[in-house]
């Protein structure tokens, strides 16, 4: 004795062909949609982030940068507790592909626990060491009183490398040159009030302090 589904005929059969039609046809709706809304994106730059982009990471996206066809993404890994919705929670970035579809997320890692106070300045996306190696760059402010740092990853083989970090109330990156500032000397860890950084190749490396 056939057991049938709850409001089917039991001499009913699912067409299996029907079946894997329908399942081909809501694969190629989602590719289409997916290529309709990376090349949105392009055409309108890196102002909002496709909606591809945004579901590849499991959080809440805080910021973004495009570099070629990757996507560089800092946000926030769920929802937190308290009045900012941040506790509890961590910060994360990671580094989304769109050449192949699906759009996939290549690297992903953990940055800092969350907490009331955080503010995310701004990603950028360049070529900010040697000028010859794509990098991604963002910076987060703990707190207005505890300060903030900036943090440089490379862009390498769908991997992150982290590159550098610069702690201080204003960072401009160029190329191979980073000039940190502080609005007064007691916020500096010297008592300085600039400090410049070069990349030597290698690294970047404290070159001026005043």
């Amino acid at each position: 004795m056939s057991v049938s589904r709850i409001g089917q005929s039991p001499t009913r059969r699912r067409n299996r062909c029907a079946t894997a039609h329908r399942q081909t046809l809501a694969v190629r709706f989602y590719v289409r949609a997916s290529i309709v809304a990376l090349a949105l994106a392009s055409f309108a730059g890196a102002a909002t982030v496709p909606q591809p982009v945004a579901d590849a990471v499991h959080g809440r996206v805080m910021g973004w940068a495009k570099s070629g066809s990757d996507w560089f993404v800092v946000y926030v890994d769920r929802k937190g507790r308290d009045w900012c919705g941040l506790r509890g929670a961590s910060w994360r970035i990671a580094l989304v592909e769109t050449q192949r579809l699906p759009v996939r997320t290549t690297d992903d890692r953990r940055i800092a626990g969350a907490m009331c106070g955080n503010a995310l300045a701004w990603v950028r996306a360049g070529r900010f060491s040697d000028g010859k190696h794509r990098e991604a760059a963002f910076m987060l402010w703990t707190t207005p009183s505890i300060g903030a740092t900036a943090s440089v990853y490379r862009l390498d083989g769908g991997r992150l490398h982290h590159l550098a970090d610069f702690s201080g109330d204003r960072v401009v990156l160029g190329r191979g040159v980073v000039t940190v500032t502080f609005e007064n000397r007691g916020r500096s860890p010297k008592g300085e009030l600039e400090d410049v950084y070069r990349f030597d190749g290698v690294k970047f490396r404290l070159t001026r302090r005043r």
